[in-house]
Parts: structure tokens; C-alpha cells; sequence
């Protein structure tokens, strides 16, 4: 297991390939969302509706119940998975979310996630919504959501009513979603003056309709294509690029997180009952009267007064994690 260290990090570098980010596409029906994100490289569909089936070569997952998702979460921490795929599509997030609930409510027996008393079901749904999406940029993959649109009436901070188009979630989830986007656009079909029609994916917002983007110099809107939405990103980049000089930019692909192996509770348990077993050892009869306080001083920082590591659960990995490292650090400083 790495130990954190931020004395080696170097300077982050904004990197040309779309792999390594998190979009959301949104728009109406049949404006291309789930065929253009399946040209994402090495992209699995994760198909929480069947809006696949004329896409040619596409590779598709259909999810049914949120536990389909969390099973796919577990196969793709894998190395074979990072092999095949780089890119991980979530076809609708609106419905991923539906299902989020129906499971809190589930696991809390109740028919309704307002039934759970004082608002703790909204939380637990956002809490599992929120952690399960962010696993999949975590684990080093880029992520592409989609959404339908609304045009729905708000409120200003003057009571003055007002119309603007967003995506169909919820708002909760909506908070989730907006803040992980690196990206985010709005499809929206345009006439054009002989009758024909194409798909201009906005990607600056207005006060009109939502969108946004990360790339301070992302243009306002293009035709809606994979390729133009390669080559609107890396412009936008390369313009960054000459603000630094050239600095910090790359063609790699990068991802927001270091891919970490998830700590054992057993391995971290093990560790921590041979360090103990070392330092008593050390000190033979002197451990009662000076590292036994020690430890217990750390013990209870992280756990509680009176608690002990031997009575500690298995979801107690990351105190564990903490009071080891804490531990090798006192032992660091003199026996």
C-alpha cells in the first residue's frame, strides 16, 4: 500500500486525450448522446435504458437494478478491465440514480426514500450515488453520462419566475453530476435555412440552457460530432498551452486520481499486531509504562476513548489505515 507523500508530487499536465475526463451530454431524444459517447476509445455502455440497439460494434452492459451496477463497478478494478476498456458510458444517469433509490429504500425496508424519517434517505441515496459514480474516474477510467432535457421554470433570488433548459435529474443527483463534469453539453437540433437538420452541441451556458466546461477557452457551441468535440477540447488546450508556454500540456492520457490498491483490513491488522509484538520486545519491561500509553493515546484519537484495535470492524479499515500510520510514525521517532 502507497503512503500518501506530497513532497514527490510534480505539476499536474492538462492532457489532449478525452479519456481521462468526466462528461455529461444532455439533450433531447435522438440527438445522437449515446451513439457519439460509444465513439469514446474502448467504451463499455452501461445501458440503464435499451437506447443501443441500432448502434453498430457497440459493447454493452444492460442494468437493471442498482446491484448490476455495483457488480460492474467490482469487475472493472480489475486489470483485465483496464486492458479492454478506458472509457465507461452511463446511459441514462437519470435512471442510474432511480434505481439508487429504490435500493436505499430496500435496504431500509421502507416503500419510499421520503419515508425514511427527518430526510436521512435523500442523504444515503446521494451518499451511494455519489460514491459509486466517482469510483469509475477513481479507478482510472473516463467517464461519459447522459441525460435527457427539460425546459423548467425557476425562481430568481428576486422572486422573478424564468425559463431554463437542464437535464432531466433530480436535483440532488444534478449536484452530484455537475460537480464531477469536466465537461458539460447541451444537444439541441438546429434547422438550417434549406430544411435540413444538424445537432449543435452547445458547450457554454447562457442564461438559456446549462453547459460548461473546465477549458477556459472551450468555444461556445460546435456541430455535434465525436471528431469536433476531439478537436474543440484539444484547441482549447493547445490555447492554454500558450498562456504557459508550452508548459504542462501532454498527449497522454491522464486521469484525475492515482489508481490505489484498496486497503486489507486484515493485512493492515496483521501489520499493526507485528509492530506492537516488535516494540514490546524493544522494551520488554518497560512497554506497560511507556509505549502502552502511547498507544493507546492513538488508538483513542482515531477510534474514541476506551476503544482497541482488537474489537474494531472490518468497515473501520481507513481508522485502522490512520492508526497505523500514526504508530510507525511514533516508532520513526525512537524506540
Amino acid at each position: 500500500m502507497a503512503d500518501i507523500d506530497i513532497l514527490s508530487i510534480q505539476p499536474h499536465e492538462v492532457s489532449r486525450d478525452l479519456c481521462g475526463y468526466t462528461v455529461l451530454l444532455y439533450g433531447a431524444p435522438k440527438t445522437g448522446k449515446t451513439t457519439i459517447a460509444s465513439q469514446f476509445p474502448q467504451s463499455l455502455l452501461l445501458a440503464f435504458e435499451v437506447g443501443y440497439l441500432a448502434i453498430p460494434g457497440i459493447m454493452a452492459q444492460p442494468i437493471q437494478k442498482w446491484s448490476d451496477f455495483k457488480k460492474v463497478l467490482r469487475q472493472l478494478n480489475t486489470d483485465e478491465a483496464h486492458r479492454q476498456f478506458k472509457n465507461i458510458i452511463v446511459d441514462t444517469a437519470d435512471i442510474a440514480y432511480d434505481l439508487c433509490e429504490k435500493f436505499i429504500c430496500s435496504q431500509q425496508d421502507v416503500a419510499t426514500i421520503g419515508d425514511i424519517p427527518y430526510g436521512k434517505g435523500y442523504k444515503l441515496a446521494a451518499k451511494e450515488f455519489d460514491e459509486a459514480l466517482r469510483a469509475i474516474p477513481q479507478m482510472g477510467y473516463g467517464l461519459v453520462m447522459i441525460s435527457h432535457s427539460e425546459d423548467k421554470v425557476f425562481v430568481d433570488e428576486v422572486g422573478k419566475e424564468y425559463n431554463q433548459i437542464v437535464p432531466t435529474l433530480d436535483k440532488r443527483p444534478r449536484l452530484i453530476v455537475d460537480r464531477m463534469s469536466d465537461i458539460i453539453g447541451y444537444a439541441h437540433p438546429v434547422q438550417d435555412d434549406d430544411g435540413t437538420t444538424h445537432t449543435t452541441l452547445y458547450m457554454r451556458g447562457t442564461p438559456r440552457f446549462v453547459a460548461g466546461s473546465r477549458f477556459r477557452f472551450t468555444p461556445p457551441a460546435i456541430e455535434f460530432t465525436y471528431q469536433n468535440l476531439v478537436d474543440a477540447i484539444g484547441e482549447a488546450i493547445d490555447k492554454e498551452a500558450q498562456v504557459h508556454n508550452g508548459k504542462f500540456i501532454t498527449d497522454n492520457r491522464t486521469t484525475a486520481y492515482e489508481i490505489k490498491e484498496t486497503p486489507n483490513f486484515d493485512i493492515l491488522m496483521a501489520e499493526f499486531n507485528e509492530l506492537v509484538s516488535k516494540i514490546m520486545e524493544a522494551t520488554g519491561g518497560q512497554f506497560g509504562t511507556t509505549w502502552a500509553p502511547r498507544i493507546n493515546d492513538i488508538v483513542s484519537k482515531h477510534l474514541g476513548p476506551g476503544k482497541k484495535v482488537a474489537e474494531m470492524q472490518r468497515g473501520q479499515v481507513e481508522q485502522l489505515d490512520l492508526i497505523l500510520t500514526d504508530l510507525k510514525e511514533a516508532v520513526g521517532q525512537g524506540l
